[in-house]
């Protein structure tokens, strides 16, 4: 790496990167760099190499998606606003300061969740600074094609998982250019929350993959919605036939919510009704995926878990659990049953499964369950309550409501005892088997 005056400068098969400096966060920044590039509803073809200064001083625009009240809830702040562009095959790489390009450090590679129609990998709430300059690691953060732009296709449209196909030109690309960064390639980890742990699970099964990365932090991965999906996907294809998809993109996404609409007869998988579709390149048929993630157990080394009460972040946005929620007495009690058992069936019974596996496959990995909250915060161990402890920023999270109850003096010491445990996954692919009260507990699979 040199460095002009103003830029720090990364010498790399892609071409010549110029960042930028962040001395308050301790960190150097290379933001959205062009790994891919298609036209509408087309495979990623590979960035070719520039003859010329590539500027990376800007944050990768978002895919164009709908409005997003899941995150809302918990934002309640001004925040950096997303740009969008469904040309949005970019990734950003955070480096710790005074980083030389032959140290080798480990590297981890942020997919973004969001039910694959929403979020961005430069989006505010994953500020990945903290984490690679405490845990000394390369952190590369990737924005990939949602919803009608990335995920639903078929033989006779558009082509189904453009999006998974972006996510693994993206690893192609830190296998080519990280170590010019300081990264070690032979030591990359994917780790990603929900639709973002949903597709790692299905990249450790994509045709391709192997050798891309080697171990895997699998967050909140929907397991119980991911099966036997097909009858849906084909009434939203019908529907996707009787639509008009081709103007501009925010009319396309406007079809979209239309389109999604059709999916709400079929009960829970319709939460996520854009997603993967086995049978369609890179991935297996749906009859064969066992049998490829018990192939794939010994390339990969997990750490797989999901929250206590991962049901807890959605009620206030299904109105009769949040009517029943509020009624004196046996509301709250019947609503925390209702809490345990979806967490259970969406997330919990399907992880056992998963790691069961992969034991069996002669895979290494954790099992883990993350609860941190305050005991009256109706978010305690809630989906996507871990967020604010692994990306942590005093200005987006001060007085959030997923803190609501915690010190800032406890936000940052869990958070800091959290971000050693990814941190060391990723540098070893061991961790502790351990109970932190009030925050994680982690066993051996």
């Amino acid at each position: 790496m040199n460095e002009d005056h103003q830029h720090p400068l990364w010498q790399s098969p892609s071409g010549t990167i110029a960042g930028w400096n962040d001395k308050e966060n301790g960190v150097k920044w290379a933001t959205g760099i062009k790994y891919a590039d298609s036209k509408r509803f087309e495979a990623p073809i590979p960035q070719p190499p520039a003859d010329e200064l590539i500027d990376a001083t800007n944050w990768a625009p978002a895919c164009p998606q709908p409005v997003d009240p899941f995150t809302d809830q918990f934002l309640n702040k001004e925040f950096r606003k997303l740009e969008f562009d469904e040309h949005c095959q970019r990734l950003s790489v955070t480096v710790p300061v005074d980083t030389n390009a032959d140290e080798a450090l480990p590297v981890m590679v942020w997919i973004h969740g969001g039910s694959y129609e929403t979020g961005a990998g430069d989006h505010a709430m994953y500020n990945p600074a903290t984490l690679a300059r405490e845990q000394q690691v390369i952190v590369v953060n990737v924005t990939y094609r949602l919803g009608l732009f990335g995920y639903l296709g078929s033989e006779e449209t558009t082509p189904a998982n453009l999006g998974l196909l972006d996510q693994i030109e993206a690893l192609r690309w830190v296998q080519q250019n990280i170590s010019s960064f300081g990264g070690d390639p032979e030591n990359v980890t994917v780790f990603g929350e929900s639709a973002g742990a949903d597709a790692i699970i299905h990249l450790m099964i994509s045709s391709g993959t192997e050798g891309l990365f080697t171990r895997a932090i699998i967050q909140s991965a929907p397991f119980g919605i991911i099966r036997e999906r097909k009858e849906m996907t084909d009434a939203l294809l019908k529907e996707v036939a009787a639509s008009s998809i081709n103007g501009s993109a925010k009319e396309v996404v406007t079809a979209q919510s239309g389109i999604a609409k059709k999916a709400e007869p079929f009960g829970l998988i319709a939460s996520m009704p854009f997603s993967v579709q086995y049978g369609h390149f890179p991935l297996p048929n749906e009859e064969y995926i066992d049998e490829a993630w018990q192939t794939a157990a010994k390339h990969v080394d997990v750490l797989v878990g999901s929250n206590s009460r991962e049901l807890a972040s959605f009620v206030p946005l299904i109105p009769d659990l949040k009517k029943l929620n509020g009624i004196p007495i046996l509301g709250k009690p019947i609503a925390s049953l209702f809490i345990k058992r979806f967490t259970n069936k969406i997330y919990r019974i399907g992880q056992k499964e998963f790691t069961d596996r992969h034991a069996a496959g002669g895979g290494r990995g954790f099992n883990y369950t993350f609860a941190w909250g305050a005991r009256k915060n109706r978010f305690k161990g809630g989906h996507a309550t871990e967020i604010p402890l692994l990306f942590e920023d005093n200005n987006l999270w001060d007085q959030n409501p997923l803190l609501e109850g915690k010190s800032w003096e406890e936000y940052k010491r869990d958070g800091k005892k959290l971000r050693y445990i990814w941190g060391e996954f990723a540098r070893t692919g061991q961790v502790q088997e351990t109970d932190i009260e009030g925050l994680i507990k982690i066993e051996r699979i």
